[in-house]
């Protein structure tokens, strides 16, 4: 039996998450990012099936568990001892093991891995021909590594600074041709996030071919592949290649909703109602608040002044028993002091209620606003796209 033993899962805790740091994804992270690591790693696991899967820089842990589901074994290696126990402690599976351990020198043995995922790490070194040595070294014949990095000059466009854990960015002809010498049969291809429609061939149909459709009314065009892909990724063996499956990463219904508010947030001027409006209900919240701080504070006060009046109340009525006033002065402030007392306690009860009323106005806001956020979220990356000149790619 393997090492591994049975294939036992549990399922992860969704709060046991990795701090962000910019270095490695985590599950917490915005859906963008996290549609380009799910993509390869779908890509990953359409060739694991039944294989003996090595994810190098394994981070978080959440892709080693995805290939875990259909690979016979899983080797999850990293070198940050808190990237490794937590993924240790969050993703438990028989057949799925996550370890310390660098790029440039694997803890596997020669030969014992069919399969080798490395995703967004190469240009995290310098020594790239050590790496992919290594990896050379840890493969059975016939085995597969599929890769990917960054294209240094399109991602760096996208980019606001340098990413500061990049040691070694490469350009898409220079990992193209880097993989190409290291293994006798590649396929290459790009990636990056779109917005737009997809048209696909029922089944497989070696006359149809990728291309990147694009435009608008004036004018439309077509690049094969992908256009200005973010991103390389390279399936790569130094036997024949298996049929390697690319394409199109959906979240079904984050289409559906995009779809429906670009429906109601069609232009830059949707957009600007949407944020004029969110001013106006923060405004409107911020006002709540200081009113509510303002009748809580008053509410204080009402208090300690009905609790004055009570007291005075009962210091009278003991005065009263003890004949230190004449009768008729005596049953005059005990009425006055009754009446001070009744009038603290109804305009407490008038603070309460308008007080209760206003921490309701506050909480409708407060949802008005969080709804709006949440729209706004959803829209700002085809909002920012819409406000972009349209860009003609050569």
């Amino acid at each position: 039996m393997s090492e591994f033993g049975n294939h036992r899962m549990e399922q992860p805790d969704p709060a046991d998450t990795l701090p962000w740091t910019g270095e490695r994804l985590v599950t917490t992270c915005a859906k963008p990012i996290a549609y380009e690591h799910l993509h390869r790693y779908a890509i990953a696991c359409s060739l694991a099936a039944g294989k003996r899967v090595l994810d190098i820089a394994s981070g978080e842990g959440y892709g080693s568990r995805l290939l875990a589901r259909v690979a016979s074994e899983v080797l999850g290696v990293d070198n940050a001892p808190a990237a490794v126990a937590h993924a240790h402690r969050k993703y438990r599976r028989g057949n799925l093991r996550f370890v310390e351990g660098g790029c440039t020198d694997i803890p596997c043995a020669d030969g014992s891995i069919d399969l080798v995922a490395s995703f967004e790490t190469i240009e995290h070194i310098d020594a790239h021909d050590v790496f992919l040595q290594e990896i050379k070294r840890v493969l059975a014949p016939g085995g597969i590594l599929i890769i990917s990095s960054p294209d240094r000059t399109e991602y760096n466009k996208v980019s606001s600074a340098a990413n500061p854990f990049h040691q070694h960015e490469l350009l898409h002809d220079e990992f193209a041709k880097l993989v190409g010498g290291m293994f006798a049969h590649r396929v290459t291809g790009r990636q990056r996030l779109v917005s737009g429609s997809w048209i696909a061939p029922d089944g497989s149909d070696e006359r149809v071919a990728a291309a990147t459709f694009h435009g608008g009314f004036s004018e439309v065009g077509a690049n094969p592949g992908v256009h200005r892909g973010l991103y390389s990724i390279a399936v790569c063996s130094d036997s024949p290649l298996p049929q390697v499956q690319f394409g199109v990463f959906e979240d079904f219904r984050a289409s559906a909703d995009t779809w429906h508010l670009l429906e109601r947030f069609d232009t830059p001027a949707d957009v600007a109602r949407v944020l004029s409006e969110l001013e106006q209900k923060a405004a409107r919240l911020q006002e709540l608040e200081t009113q509510v701080v303002e009748q809580e504070k008053q509410s204080q006060r009402d208090a300690a002044e009905l609790l004055d009046a009570q007291w005075e109340l009962l210091s009278l009525r003991e005065a009263s028993l003890r004949n230190i006033s004449p009768p008729d002065t005596m049953a005059l402030q005990l009425a006055e002091a009754a009446t001070r007392a009744t009038n603290a306690s109804a305009e407490r009860d008038q603070m309460r209620e308008m007080l209760k009323e206003l921490q309701q106005d506050l909480e409708a806001a407060r949802i008005d606003l969080r709804n709006a956020h949440e729209a706004l979220d959803a829209l700002k990356p085809h909002a920012d796209a819409s406000l972009r000149p349209q860009e003609n790619p050569a």
